[in-house]
This record gives structure tokens, sequence and C-alpha cells, in this order.
């Protein structure tokens, strides 16, 4: 990596000489909003090794500090009807802008500015608040419990089944023993 290209909206530069004039400006308000405290040419967010220090003790980091001298601000609004594309609702034409009001209509029926199918999930949650709020001494409705079915049912077999598997496998080890003595030990 070259450490003195400079790419500005896409355009690489090899030395600030080579930028147009307001290029140029740009450049130096965002160099100046990093900040060069020692004159070091290498601005002083690059410099520390704790990008969240506060040295002034002001609850905002100092590398934030000096990006509020000048005015940056990005607000866009694009839409593309027809594949041409517009700067915001006031930029299209009548009947471009009546057929995107009457898809948001179908959206947003009664234009509060909520979509329908949101309104469904906020108010339930403010369904749930009101009736944590209400004040009023009146019982809310309870719905009518589930049916409770046991899930473990206690075994009927009264362990008969039990004794005789046990009973079995004690005759098998009779039987092995037996076997062993008599092929082995006699």
């Amino acid at each position: 990596m070259n450490p003195k290209i400079i790419v500005i909206d896409g355009k690489t530069y090899t030395s600030v000489n080579e930028m147009p004039p307001e290029v140029r400006q740009k450049y130096e308000q965002a160099m100046r909003s990093l900040g060069d405290a020692n004159s070091n040419r290498i601005p002083d967010a690059f410099e520390t090794t704790n990008i969240f220090a506060d040295g002034d003790q002001d609850g905002v980091p100092d590398i934030l500090e000096n990006l509020t001298d000048g005015n940056v601000g990005v607000s866009s609004t694009k839409i593309i009807v027809d594949g041409k594309e517009y700067g915001g609702l006031e930029n299209l034409p009548p009947e471009a802008r009546a057929k995107y009001e009457e898809a948001m209509g179908r959206l947003d029926a009664n234009r509060n500015g909520i979509p329908d199918f949101a309104e469904g999930i906020f108010s339930t949650a403010n369904q749930n608040v009101r009736s944590v709020a209400n004040t009023t001494g009146e019982t809310p409705p309870r719905a009518a419990p589930l049916p409770a079915r046991p899930t473990i049912t206690p075994d009927t077999t009264n362990g008969w089944m039990l004794v005789l598997g046990g009973l079995f496998i004690f005759a098998l080890c009779i039987a092995g023993a037996g076997a062993v003595w008599y092929f082995f030990l006699r």
C-alpha cells in the first residue's frame, strides 16, 4: 500500500497540490477535524493506543471532540420509477406520486404513520402495559385454565415382570456356572 495516495470521492491524488480547490478544501477540513496537537503531520486519532481516551473527562472521547467544527450531514431519499431516479417525493411526477401514495396507503390504511402489519405488534405490547397499569381496582378477565393431564403414569404391572426377568437372568447365571464347571474344572 502506498501511503502517498489520497482518494476523495472516488478520485485518486498523489499529493494535495493535485487537488482542485473545492476538493482540497474538503480534504483540509477533514484533516483539521482529526486534530494534530503536536504538528507531526499524523492525526492525533491515529497516534493514541486508546481511541476512546477522554483526557479532559467531559464524557466525550477526545477523537470525537473536533468533529463538530464542520457542518457535515447526509440525508437523501432515492426513488426509482421506471428506471429514472428521483431525489425525493417532491421531485416525482404527479402520476408516479399518486402511485406511491396509493402503495403507501395500502400499507397504512388509517394514515397514522405506522404500517398496519406493525400496529398489531405495538398494540399487543401496549395492552400488556395497560393491564399492568390498571388502577381502577377491577379484576381483569382471566382465560380459562388449560386442563392438566399427567405426563407420567404409574406402572400397573405390580412388578411381576421385573421379578420374572430377574429370575430368568439368575437361572442363566447358574447354567453358565454349571457349564464352566463341567467343561473346564472337572
